[in-house]
């Protein structure tokens, strides 16, 4: 009979080597993970000077590195991690971003695996996920509806528990996707503020956000977002050139575009380099961006040119080439701005968790400047230290009144026809374009919610004024003022949309959100005429 006591003897051993090479396997796991990732943490970190590189650059790290080694890289990885924002990874070069499948795998079930997750890790796998699929995904599904199983499909390389189950909770996004399907320009996006909607949406998810089926949900909206963003952004782009060839054949030499910023008498040259020079600002994420200077320019310089063609020449006004997008038979007047719906989508939809509470300032407009700007935008930063250095009072209460007074006047006089979304007031030089809330804060009954727009509205027109006096005189003083203003204003806005949040009010954060973005955007266009 072969004798037990050799067998057991040798057991305790055996368990022991499988122990020994299990723990070697996840070692080697993690290095192998984090040498894929490493190239697209050194653009990172050369590119915005976040922490001196491990190895030359174009180089890798061993494949074999010592406990030293290893404990070191990997800290430096983490340290790159807590220090890179999701704007900053989009700002990476495409041949970096999208050099090798493994290398972009690597890097987002890095953020995956991070135990404490903050926001703004969110919102970089919120950003990566999206650029994953738009990497992997067949070519046939740019141009096709995406379900959430193509979706699922896609993404199972680097979210292993990929789920294509619906998600309750996640059909608010749903129904932003079947309005964006209506909307034909920027426009018609901006004014309904899906893009606000979606963020909402994302932020109140909470831990919820992390669910395999609520990442698969949020990759298929953000792609499909971008996928619109883009086809809407070329319609608008192809309208403003559009225009610019009808005006020219009708023998018009120059156009009145102060609306987006430029002089009373624009010549069309000028107008079609511009055209020529202008390039989409990718290099930001517009999911976190979504009011930005230079597309806010593009959609007033095209309803500067549309406004133009309609007085010139009714029956050339051109139909932008999106089909659908203009009403046939309509007169040129209302086919300017091409509403999405008869009415807005319902925003209550969107259901909003309550964010922490902030202490937030909330003076009045002529009450002394606050002492920080929003967190949130490195202008605001900027604006605070301004506002508790500037020498500058803010603009008096009697000027505010008189600003609300003339806009209130305008509007009254010559409401908006059926059909458009914007309108435009004239304040001495300046105009300024208000979006159909913000009408609606003028021209309707409203309570402290109207009040609020039409303080927005009034700060920013205010800028507008002040920085047109600038440029034709020099004067500086008005332009100080406004900005004082604006700044103490744009912190009362922010806790107003804050409290509009914590009340699930989300009509109201969405709407006062992209008037205070506006406000911010104006502010720093301002700030680059001061000397």
């Amino acid at each position: 009979m072969t004798p037990k006591t050799p067998i057991a003897a040798t057991k305790p051993p055996e368990r022991t080597q499988k122990s020994g090479e299990a723990g070697g396997e996840k070692f080697a796991a993690r290095w192998t993970e984090a040498r894929q990732a490493y190239p697209m943490y050194a653009a990172l970190a050369s590119q915005f000077n976040l922490a001196p590189l491990l190895y030359p650059l174009g180089e890798l790290p061993p494949q074999r590195p010592t406990r030293e080694v290893f404990d070191r890289d990997l800290q430096w990885l983490d340290t790159i991690d807590g220090k890179v924002r999701a704007f900053q990874i989009r700002q990476l070069p495409s041949e970096i971003l999208n050099s090798s499948e493994e290398a972009l795998r690597s890097f987002i079930q890095r953020q995956l695996k991070k135990p404490d997750k903050t926001n703004a890790d969110r919102d970089k796998i919120d950003l990566l996920l999206v650029q994953y699929f738009a990497l992997c995904a067949p070519v046939e599904l740019y141009r096709e509806a995406i379900k959430l199983e193509d979706v699922a499909q896609v993404l199972q390389p680097v979210l292993t528990e990929a789920d294509s189950t619906p998600l309750e909770w996640c059909e608010p996004l749903e129904k932003i996707l079947e309005a964006l399907d209506q909307c034909h320009s920027l426009r018609d996006l901006m004014e309904h503020g899906l893009l606000e909607q979606g963020r909402l949406v994302k932020e109140s998810a909470g831990p919820m956000f992390y669910d395999p089926a609520a990442l698969v949900a949020f990759c298929r909206f953000n792609f499909s977002l971008r996928r619109a963003f883009i086809r809407m952004l070329h319609a608008d782009w192809t309208a403003v050139q559009q225009a610019v060839d009808t005006l020219e054949a009708s023998g018009v030499k120059s156009v009145d575009c102060r609306r987006a910023g430029f002089s009373a008498a624009e010549t069309t040259l000028q107008l079609r380099t511009w055209c020529e020079n202008w390039r989409q600002p990718f290099h930001k994420d517009y999911t976190e961006n979504s009011v930005s200077h230079a597309f806010e320019q593009l959609l007033a310089l095209r309803a500067d040119l549309e406004e133009t063609l309609s007085h010139s020449r009714p029956e050339a006004f051109f139909t932008p080439r999106t089909p659908g997008a203009a009403r046939p038979g309509a007169p040129a007047a209302e086919s300017k701005n091409i509403p999405i719906a008869q009415e807005p989508p319902p925003a209550a939809a969107v259901q909003v968790t309550p964010p922490t509470p902030k202490k937030i300032e909330t003076k009045a407009a002529s009450g002394a400047p606050a002492a920080h700007a929003p967190a949130a935008s490195p202008s605001a930063s900027k604006s605070a230290k301004f506002a508790a250095d500037a020498s500058a009072k803010p603009t008096a209460a009697a000027e505010t009144e008189k600003c609300l007074e003339a806009i209130w006047e305008q509007l009254i006089a010559a409401p908006p026809s059926r059909g458009r979304s914007m309108s435009t007031v004239v304040l001495q030089d300046a105009k300024v374009l208000l979006s159909s809330w913000e009408v609606a804060a003028f021209v309707a009954e409203g309570g402290q919610e109207a009040e609020d727009l039409r303080r927005a509205v009034v700060a920013r027109a205010l800028l507008a004024v002040a920085g047109d006096q600038r440029k034709r005189s020099g004067d500086e003083s008005a332009l100080a003022s406004a900005l004082v203003h604006a700044r103490s204003e744009v912190s009362y806005f922010q806790g107003r949309v804050e409290q509009a949040k914590r009340a699930k009010n989300t009509e109201a954060a969405v709407n006062l959100g992209i008037s205070t973005k506006r406000l911010l955007s104006f502010i720093e266009e301002s700030e680059k005429l001061q000397p």
